[in-house]
C-alpha cells in the first residue's frame, strides 16, 4: 500500500526525484543574451564555491532534524488552499504524476518548474509551518530578458504606514537549457574574483560597454541587481535540469555558490537542496549560516565619476544578514 508524501514526509523529500523534462525536437530561436553589462555601481568582488561534501552534509543533517519522518496526519492535497504535492516518488507514495506540455518555450518551462517542485516545496513548508502560509512564490512582471530570463520570489505581502509592500526571503531566476548551458552553469559556479569595471587596474573612466563579458558573467551582473532591489540575498538558479543554490555576504560583495545539481540528484534531492535553502533565507531553525566576509572595500578610494548608462537603479538599503542564527551548527569562512 503506497503512502501519502506526509505519512513520512522526510523519506518523501528525501526519494522523490524530478522527473526528465521534455523539451521538444529542436530549440527555439530567440535572442539569448541578458541586457546586464557591467556597471560601476556593482559591488560584488568575489565568488566562493561551497565545499560539495559539506554542503551536502549540512542538508542531509537538516533533513534528519527537522522533516519528521511519522505521520502528520495530512492529505497529499489541501482542499481548501488546492496545494499539494506534485513530484511523483513511486512505489512508495501515491502522488501521482502530472502530464505537462513540451517545454519549448521559457513560458512552458516555467510551468514545469512551478507546478513540480515549487508546488511540492510549498505544500511541504505550509505544513511543517502554518504561520507561513501568508508566504508564496511569485512571479515577477517582464523585464527586458522576458523570453530568456524569469524571476520567482519567495514572498509575502505586508501592510506597512498605509501602504503594501512585497517581503521577499528567497529568489529563483529560471533560464531555458537552449540558453543557459551545462557549462555555463560550472563556470558560473567557479571560484572566481569579478570586476566590473574591467579589472583592479583599470582607469575608472574606462568605456564599460567595450569590456567583452561572458554569458556566466552577464548573469551574475543580472543576478546581482535583481537580489539587490529586492533585498533579497538568498537565490537559486535553474533550467530545470540543472540547479545552483547561492547567496550573497551582507556587503553584497561577496557571493556563496553551491555545486551544481541535476534534476535527479539524490543525497541530497533537488526538494532537500529547495527545502533546506528557503529554511535558511527565512531564518528558520536548522538554516545554513553566511560566512563572515573580510575583504578590501567594495570601492577604491578615488572618485568614481558615474556615466548616464550606470544609473539604473537607485541606491538601496539591503536587508541585514545577521552572523549568528538559532541553528545546531555555524558556518565560517574557513567551511569555504
Amino acid at each position: 500500500m503506497a503512502w501519502r508524501a506526509p505519512d513520512n514526509l522526510r523519506f518523501y523529500i528525501q526519494e522523490a526525484r524530478l522527473v526528465p523534462i521534455n523539451l521538444g525536437p529542436s530549440e527555439p530561436s530567440v535572442h539569448t543574451i541578458l541586457h546586464a553589462l557591467p556597471r560601476r555601481y556593482r559591488k560584488l568582488r568575489a565568488i566562493f564555491p561551497l565545499q560539495p561534501a559539506l554542503f551536502n552534509e549540512y542538508c542531509q543533517d537538516w533533513s534528519e532534524e527537522f522533516v519528521p519522518c511519522v505521520s502528520l496526519g495530512e492529505e497529499d492535497e489541501d482542499k481548501e488552499t488546492g496545494e499539494r504535492f506534485t513530484v511523483p516518488c513511486p512505489p512508495f507514495y501515491k502522488v501521482p504524476s502530472i502530464s505537462l506540455a513540451r517545454a519549448d518555450s521559457l513560458k512552458r518551462l516555467f510551468t514545469w518548474i512551478d507546478i513540480l517542485p515549487l508546488e511540492t516545496v510549498r505544500r511541504t513548508i505550509h505544513i511543517l509551518y502554518p504561520e507561513t502560509r501568508a508566504w508564496s512564490f511569485a512571479s515577477d512582471a517582464d523585464d527586458p530578458d522576458h523570453n530568456v530570463f524569469k524571476c520567482v520570489t519567495w514572498s509575502q505581502t505586508v501592510d506597512h504606514d498605509d501602504e503594501r509592500h512585497c517581503r521577499s526571503a528567497m529568489s529563483i531566476f529560471i533560464q531555458p537549457p537552449w540558453v543557459l548551458s551545462i557549462r555555463d552553469i560550472e563556470r558560473f559556479c567557479k571560484r572566481q574574483s569579478v570586476w566590473f569595471f574591467g579589472s583592479s587596474s583599470a582607469a575608472p573612466t574606462k568605456n564599460l560597454h567595450e569590456c567583452p563579458t561572458t554569458p556566466h558573467e552577464r548573469l551574475w551582473y543580472k543576478i546581482w541587481d535583481c537580489c539587490v532591489t529586492r533585498s533579497c540575498p538568498w537565490f537559486v538558479v535553474s533550467t530545470y535540469s540543472h540547479w545552483v543554490f547561492g547567496v550573497f555576504s551582507n556587503g553584497w560583495t561577496t557571493a556563496f555558490v553551491s555545486p551544481v545539481y541535476s534534476h535527479d540528484s539524490h543525497d541530497p534531492s533537488v526538494l532537500q537542496l529547495l527545502l533546506f535553502w528557503l529554511y535558511s533565507a527565512m531564518e528558520l531553525p536548522g538554516g545554513w549560516v553566511v560566512p563572515d566576509v573580510r575583504i578590501e572595500p567594495a570601492y577604491p578610494t578615488q572618485h568614481l565619476a558615474a556615466l548616464d548608462s550606470d544609473l539604473v537603479i537607485s541606491p538601496l538599503i539591503p536587508r541585514h544578514l545577521p552572523s549568528e542564527l538559532d541553528m545546531p551548527r555555524s558556518a565560517t569562512s574557513d567551511s569555504i
